[in-house]
């Protein structure tokens, strides 16, 4: 990467700040859907099959047009990406005001899906063409943050609002929200010129990617942690009302507190692995995972006997793993692709991930269902997330 001058320095955190601040209103939206989960599932009335169906449709969208959207942003500039995916997820959220039954709302939430998988690929784009990879793992952290952030403002806003308007009122709010600031976005954000960003490897497309086995590992880790990151969405607070008793107001915020750590994670671990492990990913990525397979261990264990300090240390801490990995874990595939490409690598690695999260929210809310327990689920979910730590090793890192 050719050095910035002190002009193209000083901007390129302001250009940081605009994509992170469209990162978070298309969050809102997204992860406004399970924050509103107990309202939607109450009034459509919703098995909790169904419940991880509907993630699973939302989620599918972003399956199908992830990859097309890197390379989008490859071709086109993640600023005309940026901007129009917003425009369009707050467009599309505003159809939830038609939607009155399960297949209604499926087909608005896959349009949705369609438009919120432009977010990742382009915005990480923009952050690996204007940062270093001595600075990468913190500013994508922090472009990253903008996803629990999103989540816990959703949380935080969106079920009291329902509450008192009805829930598709309330997403309506979230969709002029996101046209805002894509608007925002076409006005504000510029890209690096072109001699700024990383050569990396040399370019190649999608099928010389999947050949290569570090990315193979990479994106069956992507695959495990990002599904088990939506069933702690989607059933985290529906677990701690039927199984603790707690209220939805204080299931919400407990989600929200999650999703703060979150916040806080995407930032920390960035950090972590560019201080302390000169710019290596991959260790941060270990502990991360380690970390969360013992909360999720831990979460399993939960009763109505269980103090609440505890409750809300363990589900922050999971939050913090369970939620708080995804900058870390970009920066550390757009290094193994190089950013010229990294548009591509991440949305191949965004398809895996949501991959995941159509599949494993079903099965996690089937064995519910099917065992009457949350315990076997959480269980169950530790054992995979260890798999995926498992394969991280076969991943060899290089640093130039």
């Amino acid at each position: 990467m050719v050095a910035l001058d002190s002009q193209q320095s000083q901007r390129r955190w302001f250009y940081l700040f605009v994509a992170t601040l469209s990162q978070i209103s298309m969050a809102v939206i997204h992860l406004g859907i399970p924050a509103l989960i107990p309202l939607i599932q109450e009034e459509l009335g919703l098995t909790r099959t169904e419940v991880g169906l509907l993630s699973s449709i939302l989620n599918g969208g972003v399956v199908v047009a992830a990859i097309a959207a890197g390379k989008a942003a490859d071709h086109f500039g993640e600023r005309l990406i940026i901007a129009y995916g917003a425009m369009a997820s707050g467009l599309i959220v505003m159809g939830m005001n038609w939607t009155t039954s399960f297949a209604t709302l499926s087909a608005v939430l896959l349009l949705l899906g369609l438009a919120t998988a432009t977010s990742t690929p382009a915005g990480s784009k923009a952050v690996a063409g204007w940062f270093d990879e001595s600075e990468r793992g913190t500013a994508m952290g922090l472009r990253q943050m903008g996803i629990p952030l999103g989540g816990a403002i959703a949380a935080m806003t969106l079920p009291s609002v329902a509450l008192r308007y009805g829930w598709r009122l309330a997403l309506a709010f979230a969709g002029l929200c996101a046209i805002g600031m894509g608007f925002a976005a076409l006005r504000l954000y510029r890209e690096p010129p072109y001699d700024l960003r990383s050569v990396g490897k040399p370019a190649s497309g999608l099928k010389d990617l999947l050949q290569r086995r570090d990315i193979r590992a990479a994106l069956f880790y992507v695959f495990i942690l990002g599904g088990s990151q939506w069933c702690y969405l989607t059933y985290m607070e529906l677990y701690l009302s039927e199984t603790l008793g707690y209220s939805v107001t204080l299931a919400a915020t407990l989600l929200a507190l999650g999703q703060f750590c979150g916040v806080g994670g995407r930032v920390f671990w960035g950090f972590l692995s560019d201080r302390f492990f000169g710019g290596r990913r991959k260790p941060t990525l270990l502990v991360v995972g380690f970390l969360a397979v013992l909360m999720t261990l831990w979460t399993s264990l939960f009763s109505r006997e269980t103090a609440p300090g505890l409750v809300w240390l363990v589900v922050a801490l999971l939050g913090l793993t369970l939620l708080g990995w995804n900058g870390l874990y970009l920066a550390f595939v757009s290094e193994l692709a190089g950013s010229r490409i990294a548009g591509l690598a991440i949305g191949l690695s965004n398809t895996g991930a949501f991959l995941g999260i159509v599949v494993l929210p079903p099965i996690f809310g089937f064995v519910v269902d099917q065992t009457g327990s949350y315990r076997v689920a959480w269980m169950a979910l530790a054992v995979v997330v260890l798999a995926a730590v498992a394969v991280l090793p076969w991943v060899k890192e290089e640093r130039g």
